[in-house]
């Protein structure tokens, strides 16, 4: 577990690393840059860089703090992975529902991974649940498949916002965080396309 620099949230917990693009919004992946220096840096954990691997190791962590922690879960992967084992992600939200004193935030771009899996299965009362929204051709149809969900909170990272969205139905949806890439390869985001959805 580790702090992080992440506006909206304390910390981050990553019982996976590593994953895939499968967007535009993936493109410039900070995760991605940032695997590959803790590889390059020797440090436990990125053995694999980029790869998707999972930590059974780090699965505790959570249940070693008492104070009440808001937990980012996966910023260096995707918790919903076509590689996660199903097993593994169990075992994820057991520590879950083990720690109701803390808040975890997950934030996918796999809907239908995300709705395969909580089909059957109740989602804890202490998730946050998310999708990233960056384009209209991968984003928007996340959040019909988000807004169906039964989370506490459901929210929209619609970073990085590569164009103007138009209008969106933000119905069912509690929080929206908006912004665009950083980075050196950053593309750039227009002003009126973050007011278009902030007057939504």
């Amino acid at each position: 577990m580790n702090k992080t620099k992440i506006e909206w949230t304390e910390e981050t917990w990553n019982p996976a690393t590593g994953c895939t693009k499968v967007s535009a919004g993936c493109k410039n992946c900070y995760a991605e840059v940032m695997a590959n220096r803790l590889q390059a840096m020797h440090v436990s954990g990125y053995e694999n860089g980029f790869e998707f691997s999972i930590m059974p190791e780090r699965l505790e962590q959570p249940l070693r703090k008492k104070k009440p922690t808001k937990y980012f879960v996966n910023s260096m992967s995707d918790l919903f992975h076509e590689k996660m084992p199903v097993e593994f992600l169990d075992a994820i939200f057991d520590v879950i529902n083990r720690t109701p004193q803390h808040i975890y935030q997950i934030l996918t771009k796999r809907e239908d991974r995300m709705s395969e899996y909580f089909a059957k299965k109740t989602i804890p009362s202490n998730v946050w649940l998310g999708v990233t929204v960056e384009d209209r051709k991968s984003g928007l149809q996340r959040i019909d498949k988000l807004r169906i969900q039964k989370a506490t909170i459901k929210f929209l990272s619609i970073e990085p916002l590569l164009e103007d969205l138009g209008k969106i139905n933000l119905k069912g949806i509690d929080w929206v965080i908006v912004g665009g890439e950083s980075g050196p390869k950053a593309r750039p985001m227009k002003p009126e396309w973050a007011i278009n959805i902030k007057q939504q």
